[in-house]
């Protein structure tokens, strides 16, 4: 059922009805029955504003209801993307989200709880640093593994 339809033919009935009640006073009627019908008349207004409002009412539940449908798609979109990823601590010992797929990469935790996805940029340091390009965040990922220790004491 087509409500906006139908307030809209009930609408137009209650506009009839009040045209003829308006022609009807607008006859000889007899002295008794003008104030009855000036009554209807009266009643027939209030309806149509009732009818009006609801009208409204239901226009602006409408919009609403359709706001709600985009935001639910959005957190749903969103929910889908972060499945690709687990919380997980690395070997330098941050927590980072790790992707699921081939393609090793982690994202920022402080950019996911703002709804964001800034995969991490290596900065190509020993320390084995991320930064993210985001909130500028620095996560270390991979520590690099000195090549050459640096002996404490020299043979003689």
């Amino acid at each position: 059922m087509d409500i906006p339809s139908s307030i809209t033919a009930v609408h137009n009935v209650l506009k009839i009805v009040k045209e003829m009640f308006t022609d009807l006073l607008g006859t000889k009627i007899e002295a008794e029955s003008r104030p009855k019908v000036t009554e209807a008349l009266a009643k027939l207004g209030v309806a149509q504003d009732t009818l009006f409002e609801l009208r409204e009412e239901l226009f602006r539940l409408q919009t609403e209801n359709e706001e709600l449908k985009k935001q639910i798609a959005q957190f749903e979109s969103w929910e889908k993307q972060l499945e690709k990823y687990t919380l997980a601590k690395t070997a330098g010992g941050a927590v980072v989200y790790r992707f699921n797929g081939d393609l090793e990469h982690f994202i920022c935790p402080s950019c996911v709880a703002q709804r964001q996805l800034q995969i991490l940029q290596d900065n190509r340091t020993i320390s084995g640093e991320y930064r993210c390009p985001g909130c500028k965040n620095g996560f270390p990922i991979h520590p690099q593994q000195k090549l050459h220790p640096i002996p404490t004491s020299y043979p003689i």
